[in-house]
């Protein structure tokens, strides 16, 4: 699941955008969006807050949202005769991108998309890093079209090298180095071209912090798309000759993964 986080000090605005979220999925091993149809659940999970500091502490607890839709403006505007509907209100001292500021230094990965019903901002959101920015009212097909450069920003930092914590040292590794993923009680073994090595933790998180083209394939495995050259009734061989089990539940969608994963790559060719 991807992990949003909506701030908005309307609540209704903020259910109106969560509900619109989760109308859309990911298409397994991409990041393309597609509308949920029966029998597809939405592939985002969805918090809503109606202040900075609600937010702020929820990430100093331990919640790390993949991407956060922010309202600029947080403080209830104040009816000024003098104000156009599409300016904003003179009384808002604390916005969207000082809050944006404290969130990135806590969570700098997190993809950032600021909301507005105000025309003020569009430069001054370029003070921090962020994905889109989208206009109050919402519609449906700028919210999919923020999901995706969301989604695609988020894989670009993916892809970037992981530091992990071994015994007495670390070990730097990228994405591309890894061949598989295999869980044992409280313990991962990365297995990667060279040898395998243990990190204490969980196969859901850790699929948290990598490229999408990694895909559950089993209660105990996830897979690199980029490293399987077939797949069997039940399991994938990989470009090493190692031969890694999918579950029958999860074989259907580990095919449409890879299926769907070789369409991309042969695009980009």
């Amino acid at each position: 699941m991807v992990s949003v986080a909506i701030l908005d000090d309307q609540p209704e605005a903020a259910a109106t955008l969560a509900a619109l979220v989760e109308t859309f999925s990911v298409r397994a091993g991409t990041t393309d969006i597609v509308g949920c149809t029966d029998g597809v659940p939405t592939s985002f999970a969805v918090s809503c807050f109606t202040s900075a500091s609600e937010l702020i502490g929820s990430i100093i607890d331990g919640y790390e949202p993949d991407i956060a839709f922010i309202d600029i403006v947080l403080a209830e505007p104040e009816p000024s005769p003098n104000t156009a509907d599409s300016a904003a209100p003179a009384g808002a001292d604390q916005t969207g991108i000082d809050l944006v500021e404290q969130l990135l230094a806590h969570r700098p990965t997190t993809q950032i998309v600021y909301t507005s019903g105000y025309d003020t901002f569009h430069t001054k959101v370029y003070r921090t890093p962020h994905v889109a920015y989208l206009a109050k009212p919402f519609r449906r097909d700028d919210v999919a079209y923020a999901l995706t450069l969301a989604l695609a920003a988020r894989e670009h930092t993916n892809d970037e090298a992981l530091c992990f914590r071994l015994k007495g040292s670390e070990r730097i590794v990228r994405p591309a180095e890894i061949r598989y993923l295999e869980s044992k009680l409280h313990v991962v073994h990365v297995h990667t071209a060279r040898d395998t090595f243990e990190i204490y933790g969980r196969l859901a998180a850790l699929l948290g912090e990598l490229p999408a083209r990694f895909v559950r394939c089993h209660q105990s495995f996830a897979v690199n798309l980029d490293a399987v050259t077939s797949l069997g009734a039940s399991s994938l061989t990989l470009i090493g000759g190692e031969e890694v089990p999918v579950s029958r539940r999860m074989r259907a969608g580990v095919r449409d993964a890879l299926f769907a994963h070789l369409r991309i790559r042969h695009a980009m060719r």
